[in-house]
């Protein structure tokens, strides 16, 4: 089973591209992969719930993260100081750990595929 990470680094209506890394994770999850999500830097804004995608014509990001568990994607992640430097609550379903710069170097380096980390 091959372990697979997708990181999501911009913010969620900028263009498609976090959608479609959505659309890959739960590809990936259909097809026995380990899939994990990490939210880091502006990416952090797609945890925010009430989102209304649909009044500028894009999916909506959090209902695409209430998705997630029906494909067994489960391992959600946020990076620690994205969330504290944008003063951000994170309240969604599903569940998501906060990690330090160090946790993400190691969750990073455990994967056999590492998907979307742009800055």
């Amino acid at each position: 089973m091959k372990r697979m990470l997708f990181i999501i680094s911009q913010p969620p209506y900028a263009n498609s591209h976090n959608a479609e890394l959505l659309e890959a994770a739960m590809v990936g999850a259909v097809f026995d992969g380990e899939v994990s999500i990490l939210f880091r830097d502006d990416g952090v804004w797609g945890l925010m719930p009430n989102q209304h995608g649909e009044l500028i014509g894009q999916k909506t990001f959090s209902k695409m993260l209430s998705a997630l568990p029906t494909y067994e994607v489960d391992q959600l992640f946020a990076c620690a100081s994205s969330v504290e430097g944008r003063d951000l609550s994170i309240t969604t379903s599903p569940e998501i750990g906060l990690l330090t710069t160090e946790q993400q170097a190691i969750l990073i380096a455990t994967q056999d595929v590492v998907i979307g980390a742009q800055r």
